[in-house]
């Protein structure tokens, strides 16, 4: 991997990393309170094998691994079209693109942004892996 490409994965990850802690926040600053101080099981445990899905594929097409890319590539997959979908849905019911942005709670409106780099960033980066496939395959081990 050159040192260009090598310094997008790293960002790539980056924002990937922040966006799951952005998750975090989010939780803490609309539904935490003394009565409700964890989330629901089946969203904590969406979220953690979301989560590990990215970790896995991350570290093993790091590593080279051939799985790496093709779980790398699922785990962007899923991302872009969940974020597509939500933006899509947005000008679907009149809100507009990027409304969120006009949240006035700095956390929020720090959790949207991450949201929409997320978008970006996924997209950008499914593209690369898709057009220089062959590349990466090659240089890959079983």
């Amino acid at each position: 991997m050159n040192r260009t490409t090598r310094i997008q994965v790293w960002i790539l990850f980056g924002i990937i990393m922040a966006n799951f802690i952005a998750q975090v926040l989010y939780f803490f600053r609309l539904y935490y309170s003394p009565q409700h101080p964890f989330p629901e099981l089946k969203s904590f445990l969406l979220l953690g094998l979301v989560f590990v899905l990215f970790l896995l594929g991350f570290t093993l097409f790091i590593k080279n691994k051939r799985v790496g890319f093709y779980l790398l590539a699922l785990f962007l997959s899923m991302e872009f079209v969940f974020y597509l979908w939500n933006l899509i849905g947005q000008v679907i019911n009149g809100l507009g693109l990027f409304f969120h942005l006009r949240e006035l709670d700095p956390v929020l409106w720090l959790v949207f942004l991450i949201g929409y780099l997320n978008l970006f960033a996924s997209g950008y980066f499914l593209l690369l892996l898709f057009k220089n496939r062959q590349t990466w395959l090659r240089r890959v081990t079983a």
